[in-house]
């Protein structure tokens, strides 16, 4: 019997494999929903992710991304925060280094996001689930930090840049 129950537990173990977009996933959704907006959900779990190259006061550039750029419900902050995130990954650090890599892979985020919500701005997406102030709205929030980041993460393996 014991026996047995082993050989299920390894063969378990060997099935449940967290990809670094599964950890980017989970990570981004449980920052969003311990306080941190968005935006900054998404970078700071890129960020981990990604073996931590930046400390953690670059996560300020993203604050301002909260509800659509400080409350104008324009672009998702979900959103701006994966292109910051797909910037600290693959970024280009001069002018020598050429631009279509991100731009590409930026690209790919922005289609991604946009075929899975049917838009980028923050309005549309918070009103398709009962405004910004309504329960359905923040647990449909925490699920797309979640997979913004992981859209990230797989964009940039897929770049080979992490």
């Amino acid at each position: 019997m014991d026996l047995q129950v082993r050989d299920v537990r390894d063969s378990c173990e060997q099935l449940i494999t967290v990809t670094p977009g599964c950890k980017a996933d989970v990570l981004a959704a449980s920052y969003y929903e311990s306080g941190l907006h968005c935006g900054e959900a998404v970078v700071r779990a890129v960020n981990e992710v990604a073996g931590t190259p930046m400390p953690p006061e670059v996560f300020r550039m993203a604050s301002g991304f909260c509800e659509g750029i400080s409350g104008s419900r324009c672009t998702c902050g979900a959103m701006a925060g994966g292109v910051m995130a797909m910037g600290l990954v693959g970024g280009r650090t001069g002018s020598e280094q050429p631009w279509e890599p991100i731009w590409e892979a930026t690209a790919t985020l922005r289609s991604r996001f946009a075929q899975d919500q049917g838009t980028t701005l923050c309005d549309q997406i918070s009103e398709t689930h009962g405004g910004m102030d309504h329960p359905m709205r923040w647990a449909h929030c925490t699920e797309l930090v979640g997979r913004t980041a992981r859209w990230v993460v797989e964009i940039a393996e897929e770049n080979h840049w992490l």
